[in-house]
């Protein structure tokens, strides 16, 4: 983490808060997307497979979403976080298709994000480190 001052425990909560939305969205949208992939690769009757892919589809903006905001949240922490805002998000979705922009960009967020909150934490010894006699 590159900056000048430590970050607030606010920053920090409220990273943790919108990193733990993406999450569940993030899960979310992946399941109904390998469910899209599941019932087109059993050739299940039409109606399943574009109920699936519409369902896949709605879970991809709440993702988009929450990926803006916690690029912003990580970048309020360590302005040169490497994380994917609006424009990667942007032409993600325009350049590929809008179900990769929904795999991959959040995921890079949810990587850096759980870095950052990793760093912040204080620093503790391992339990096997604590319990070792001193030398």
């Amino acid at each position: 983490m590159n900056h000048a001052t430590t970050p607030t425990p606010h920053l920090i909560d409220r990273l943790h808060k919108v990193r733990l939305r993406l999450l569940k969205a993030y899960v979310i949208h992946v399941g109904f997307f390998f469910s899209t992939c599941a019932f087109a690769a059993t050739d299940v009757v039409q109606i399943g497979v574009t109920t699936a892919m519409l369902v896949t589809l709605l879970t991809i903006p709440p993702v988009l979403i929450y990926t803006v905001l916690v690029h912003k949240a990580c970048r309020e922490i360590d302005p040169k976080a490497r994380t994917a805002g609006v424009v990667q998000i942007i032409f993600f979705t325009v350049f590929l298709t809008p179900l990769e922009s929904g795999l991959v960009l959040p995921a890079r967020n949810l990587w850096v994000s759980k870095k950052i909150l990793l760093a912040c934490q204080p620093v503790s010894l391992p339990i096997r480190a604590r319990n070792m006699p001193d030398a």
